[in-house]
């Protein structure tokens, strides 16, 4: 890896994030989404502490309490963070845990994505609100044999 490495502010348990499950939250620094009204905006800092070298004590220690791991943020976005979110999605898998990561972008699924169970595209707008209004511009997927299927409809239920 080289010196892009994934920096995480903070980490706990959540039950908002993915419908009908427990996600340990892991949140990524460094955002370049700019978001007005972004409820979260120390994440635009270079914030916080290595994830590889923490990631392993943090899966152990919260294993019972959760069923998917879900990174809000994806750093830089630059491709020595995409490798490492790959390697995240194995230690996950071969541990039969789920994994999601929250963009926040205005994209489509790109191919480094595709190791992810959930992704949630779609920049915060005020005006749309978050997944969980009906008139969000925001979407979040559910990988379903290999296909992506839009679940955001789960949060109006």
């Amino acid at each position: 890896m080289g010196d892009n490495m994934l920096l995480y502010a903070s980490a706990g348990i959540s039950e908002l994030e993915i419908p009908n499950k427990k996600s340990l939250v892991i949140y990524i620094s460094e955002c370049k989404n700019n978001c007005k009204n972004c409820h979260t905006p120390y994440l635009h800092e270079k914030y916080g502490y290595p994830l590889r070298e923490n990631f392993n004590e943090l899966f152990n220690t919260f294993y019972n309490y959760f069923d998917i791991v879900c990174f809000m943020g994806e750093g830089n976005n630059k491709s020595d963070e995409k490798i490492e979110f790959k390697y995240y999605c194995n230690i996950v898998h071969q541990e039969n845990k789920k994994i999601a990561l929250y963009c926040g972008r205005d994209c489509d699924i790109e191919d480094w994505m595709k190791s992810f169970d959930y992704i949630k595209i779609g920049s915060y707008q005020e005006n749309k609100g978050p997944l969980t209004n009906r008139n969000t511009n925001q979407k979040l997927y559910k990988k379903i044999n290999n296909r992506y299927e839009d679940i955001t409809n789960k949060f109006w239920e």
